[in-house]
């Protein structure tokens, strides 16, 4: 980013955003960032709220500048003193235009709170217009983008199905999707629900309560928001705590935590488990796995003692991949689909956009987007991937995992070991916890020759053509928000 007094405000107002207008967060981010601008990956999103605290700010200002320049003058300054006084207001004020900011926030805390809670109303109201939809609930630390587009996919051959979009996975967000794109002719509202800490899944089944809730799994992703683990499973089972009490739920049987404690909470509700790997909870079996590496596709028979759905193949590149298609089949099996449909809709199924997205370049490179993976399961799944890859050099391009608490040293430390058994060259965005990837692979043997490191994830990919070769495979994981770096 070039540097310009603009450039500053911009920047402070686009940590803001990124921190989702959390004071407690921001000021963090903003000390540890600095007071100068940096260059951005995304742009800021003039939405209304944005503008609105923008405009508040620069009023506040303004105001605070006038007010000092008013109290110098009634010392009646020499004239020297008294434009050193103003411009030295003037200038300091516009490089923590981030206080001015966090004074719009609270300002507008009142009017913000009571226009979310009338938009979150209307949207109630609106579901309860459309009894006939059925609401699909997916909550998990890791997992529901990918769940939520397999099924949508397979249910969207027989059924008119709505989803929620993107990172429209809060209150307002999922309330948003509702009163825009809710329609009569919608059959099934396929809702991905996010949390931060405890009651935010529960508020969101308040929005749109599930008749099918769905657990992906539990990790330690965002561990520091929410505080301990005990918090991190009780808000995540809030997908079924929060369901309607004749809702089905259905849970991931490879999660080791779901496992652990899933009696603790699905109390009377119908109860069936998908897995991957053929936990014996699961009906579905997978058998005879295998990956084409020339066609980048996997293939395997999905059985069941009634209704076996024989041989699939799929373009997605994870192992768990199968399971998320076993929940599909389940979810669609609830719903009465017919076989035939439900066949055509896996056949339908498309790599999703940075998650193990695989991408053709030249010279025969292979990059795999996985920048939207920010969790440990993912990090595995990744290097699964890797593996399969023989006689091929692979670069891991990441800069770790964020919010992972206390645990971050022996997280990041392990995933340097995995690492150190499965790829070539490991290029590091340097961050808090880099240096504990760079000391796992270490401790595994891993040459430290192979293993560089970059101030941003820009300069990465900017240099990332001179060290790449022909036949080369290279995976992006994580791509962590500027507000962490």
């Amino acid at each position: 980013m070039k540097f310009s007094p603009h450039n500053i405000i911009i920047y402070q107002l686009y940590l803001l955003q990124l921190e989702s207008y959390d004071l407690r967060r921001f000021w963090p981010s903003l000390w540890r960032q600095g007071l100068r601008a940096r260059e951005m990956r995304k742009s800021l999103a003039w939405t209304i709220k944005m503008k609105s605290i923008a405009a508040v700010s620069t009023l506040l200002y303004v105001i605070a500048i006038l007010f000092i320049i008013y109290i110098s003058l009634l010392f009646n300054p020499s004239g020297i003193v008294f434009t050193f006084i103003a411009l030295a207001a003037i200038l300091l004020g516009w490089c923590l235009f981030g206080v001015w900011a966090c004074g719009a926030v609270i300002a507008l805390q009142p009017l913000d709170y009571v226009l979310k809670r009338r938009i979150i109303k209307a949207a109630r109201q609106k579901m309860k217009q459309h009894p006939q939809v059925k609401i699909i609930g997916i909550a998990g630390s890791y997992g529901k983008t990918t769940m939520k587009e397999i099924i949508a996919t397979i249910l969207s051959q027989h059924y008119q199905v709505l989803k929620t979009e993107a990172n429209k996975n809060t209150p307002l967000g999922i309330a948003q999707v509702i009163l825009e794109k809710l329609t009569p002719e919608v059959q099934i509202f396929i809702v991905e629900m996010g949390a931060y800490q405890r009651g935010d899944i529960k508020d969101l089944c308040s929005v749109a309560c599930p008749h099918i809730s769905i657990l992906t799994g539990i990790n330690e992703s965002h561990l520091e928001r929410f505080g301990n683990m005990e918090n991190t499973i009780a808000a995540k089972f809030e997908i079924i705590t929060g369901a309607r009490t004749e809702a089905a739920v259905l849970l991931n049987a490879d999660d080791e935590l779901i496992s652990k404690h899933y009696q603790d909470y699905v109390q009377d509700k119908q109860v069936s488990f998908y897995s991957a790997y053929n936990d014996k909870r699961c009906d579905y079996r997978v058998i005879d796995r295998r990956f084409i590496p020339e066609t980048l596709v996997q293939c395997a028979d999905i059985m069941h003692k009634i209704d076996s759905l024989g041989a699939v193949k799929t373009p997605l590149l994870g192992e768990y991949i199968f399971g998320d298609i076993i929940a599909a089949i389940i979810v669609a099996r609830q719903l009465q689909m017919p076989t035939e449909e439900i066949r055509h809709g896996i056949a339908a199924l498309q790599p999703i956009p940075h998650r193990l997205q695989p991408i053709r370049g030249q010279n025969d490179i292979l990059v795999i987007d996985d920048s939207y993976n920010g969790s440990a399961h993912g990090v595995e799944e990744a290097i699964r991937v890797l593996e399969r890859f023989k006689n091929r050099r692979i670069l891991f391009v990441t800069p770790g995992l964020v919010e992972t608490g206390e645990r971050a040293r022996s997280l990041h430390c392990h995933i340097g070991k995995r690492l150190a058994r499965a790829v070539n060259l490991v290029i590091l965005i340097q961050n808090s916890v880099t240096p504990y990837i760079a000391q796992g692979l270490l401790d595994a043997g891993f040459a430290k020759d192979n293993i560089l490191y970059f101030k941003t994830a820009l300069e990465a990919h900017r240099e990332i053509q001179k060290l790449t070769k022909k036949n080369d495979v290279v995976l992006f994981q994580n791509d962590w928000p500027d507000n962490y770096i």
